[in-house]
């Protein structure tokens, strides 16, 4: 089966970013959303790019639609906007009346396991799958496409296929909550609030020591602002509840503080740092108040990514072993997810003794100084 039509729901920003990656490299595209300004504003900034790349002819392999009736002929159907479950069990039942019988779906698949979203939508089973673009959708490589027990290989394969044709890495999944990219978040952004909270680092002292010592372009607290706090909050409620509340991954009662202030990161100019025309300006004057001991315990540039790292690793292993996924697939997600040099298990093996847990001192223990 090879895909030539690609319908889209959803003008957010991931369903803009993969219409214009589409289109660029030959694709016929159908872009649905139901807000026709949504949909205006995104056709109007892929003209934009496309003009700025000399490519503006290609604006006629482009549709904006908002009748789902328009996928019909579809090859592909990309679920690009989230939604809650109950409406996306109306938009798929519409949305079933016009696909055609070897018409692959992808639902979007970040967090929620497949199985539950094409459980409660009554998707075709062997021929749903799901996509999970990483932002920035039009530069990160990495798509993680998560499959079931019924998805066809036909149909996996077309998907992936079509995936490395637009140049992305497609790194196949078993169904899990939060596949690789989520599921691995969660104990680097916990560890980063548990070092913040214990007095061991400002957020600007944890993230340039994460990056000295890893080589990474971005820190913890840099990679939250980024994705908005509460977006990441509720994927560790999600992830939290859905493997049973263990206490590795039980959410920060700081960020959840910050995202009922409305402090979301970038897109409210405030997070755990300040903002002003995109760029770190300060931190958020609410830290010191919230936290007891706030960068009072200084500590060494490697413990904090070790400190880190650690649970990364370990929780890195634990999903290796329940999706029986390859040490490859998951330096791979890593990598690209996150914008690392190396994985968790090359970071292990490569140092492993700055790695090594070192015994807790009297003084660590103690609550006040």
């Amino acid at each position: 089966m090879e895909i030539k039509a690609v319908g889209i729901m959803g003008s957010n920003t991931t369903g803009t970013g993969a219409a214009e990656l589409f289109l660029k490299n030959g694709y016929q595209v159908r872009l649905y959303d139901d807000f026709k300004d949504s949909l205006n504003v995104a056709l109007a900034k892929i003209s934009w790019s496309l003009k700025q790349a000399g490519t503006e002819e290609l604006m006629g392999n482009i549709e904006g639609v908002q009748d789902l009736s328009k996928f019909n002929g579809a090859d592909i159907v990309i679920e690009a906007a989230a939604k809650s479950p109950e409406e996306r069990k109306l938009y798929f039942t519409k949305l079933r009346k016009h696909l055609d019988q070897h018409c692959v779906v992808a639902a979007r698949c970040g967090v929620q396991p497949l199985s539950e979203i094409v459980e409660y939508t009554e998707l075709p089973k062997e021929r749903a799958l799901g996509f999970h673009f990483i932002k920035p959708v039009r530069t990160n490589l990495l798509v993680e496409v998560v499959r079931t027990d019924h998805t066809k290989d036909e149909y996996l394969e077309a998907a992936t296929n079509l995936l490395r044709k637009i140049g992305k890495t497609p790194v196949i999944i078993k169904d899990n909550p939060g596949q690789i990219v989520e599921r691995l978040t969660r104990p680097f952004m916990l560890a980063a609030l548990r070092l913040l909270e214990s007095g061991k680092g400002y957020p600007h002292e944890i993230d340039e020591a994460f990056k000295e010592v890893s080589g990474a372009q971005f820190g913890p607290f840099e990679l939250a602002d980024f994705a908005g706090l509460d977006a990441d909050l509720r994927a560790t409620e999600a992830i939290y509840k859905a493997l049973g509340s263990p206490e590795r991954l039980a959410p920060s009662p700081t960020q959840l503080r910050l995202v009922q202030y409305g402090q979301l990161g970038r897109k409210t100019t405030i997070g755990y740092y300040i903002y002003e025309e995109g760029r770190i300006v300060g931190e958020n004057p609410v830290l010191p108040n919230m936290i007891k001991y706030l960068g009072l315990k200084k500590t060494f540039k490697e413990d904090i990514f070790a400190e880190l790292m650690r649970p990364v690793v370990e929780e890195a292993r634990l999903l290796a072993s329940e999706i029986m996924a390859s040490e490859y697939d998951i330096e791979t997600a890593a990598k690209l997810g996150f914008g690392w040099p190396r994985g968790p298990f090359a970071f292990s093996r490569d140092m492993a003794k700055v790695l090594e847990k070192k015994k807790v001192s009297e003084f660590d223990k103690l609550d006040t100084f």
